[in-house]
């Protein structure tokens, strides 16, 4: 049985809980703001905004950090990514006292919620910085009109270059697909993330945006229904990738800001399958609890 109302009750259960939300807001606007009008960081700063599930939505219960995108006026051809980190580093132990380190980002803990800050340039921005003194006040913190159409450039620590990247596009790409999908991608990607919690505790991969990609790749756009969505994306999933598990490969999930970039680059060939393993054993219960008459059983 397709059980709407089920799924209704589930989807709305599995989301991280207003209050959460609520404390997700105020620490990344208090951050964001103190960024902006800190007397040596905002000479520099041009502009934050938001990337990851928490924006595009897709997060599930408890919640996961906020993402937190700096974009700087800095030379990425004349600053290091050391020295730009250092800058950022010095700014955020500023004003809080858990402060993380991470291979392309800084994470920041506070008692009620965990934000993860990344620094970002552009040569774009260089060239045009002076156009974007406008956008420096910290009541703007929306305005992404002088790189939406650009892509970013981040600090990696571990390469000790500057990479590529693309939030903005992104975010376009969930967007548009749970339009294509007549809002029922978002709720399918949380439905995905919550049964791969459910299914198995180790490994811990796939997860995150590797997942979310997967769904991008496999899911139906003509379902209108999550219960056959589901078993139609575990159907997809299954067909696409049993044969790359099976060949000990890990497939090329193109990230839709960078197509060149892999968003599985990290995952193992174990991992990825002991993923499929999962899925493959899902599949048939999943058809059953479809097909089932009985209201009890199905459920």
């Amino acid at each position: 049985m397709n059980l709407p109302s089920y799924f209704k009750e589930f989807l709305t259960e599995i989301e991280p809980s207003p209050s959460y939300k609520e404390d997700q807001q105020t620490g990344h606007k208090t951050l964001r703001k103190r960024l902006a009008t800190d007397e040596e960081f905002k000479l520099i700063h041009v502009n934050t905004f938001l990337q990851g599930s928490y924006k595009r939505n897709t997060a599930i219960h408890p919640g996961k950090d906020v993402d937190i995108v700096v974009v700087t006026s800095l030379d990425p051809d004349s600053t290091t990514p050391t020295d730009a980190n250092a800058r950022l580093e010095k700014c955020l132990r500023k004003y809080y006292a858990n402060v993380e380190r991470q291979t392309r980002s800084f994470g920041v803990t506070l008692s009620y919620v965990m934000m993860d800050v990344v620094l970002a340039s552009s040569r774009h921005l260089k060239e045009e910085a002076k156009l974007f003194e406008s956008i420096r006040q910290a009541d703007e913190l929306g305005d992404v009109s002088g790189w939406t159409d650009h892509s970013l450039l981040i600090p990696d620590r571990d390469l000790g270059r500057w990479v590529e990247t693309d939030p903005k596009r992104q975010l376009a790409w969930t967007t548009d697909l749970n339009y294509q999908c007549d809002g029922y991608f978002v709720p399918l990607v949380k439905i995905l993330k919550w049964w791969r919690k459910e299914a198995y505790i180790a490994p811990t991969y796939p997860k995150g945006y590797v997942l979310e990609r997967l769904v991008g790749q496999c899911v139906d756009r003509t379902k209108r229904d999550h219960a056959e969505g589901f078993v139609q994306l575990l159907e997809n999933i299954n067909a696409t990738y049993k044969s790359y598990a099976a060949a000990g490969m890990v497939p090329h999930l193109p990230d839709p800001g960078v197509p060149s970039h892999n968003v599985a680059h990290r995952l193992s060939v174990a991992d990825f399958r002991q993923f499929i393993e999962h899925v493959g054993l899902a599949l048939p219960i999943a058809r059953d609890a479809l097909n089932e008459d009985d209201i009890e059983r199905s459920t």
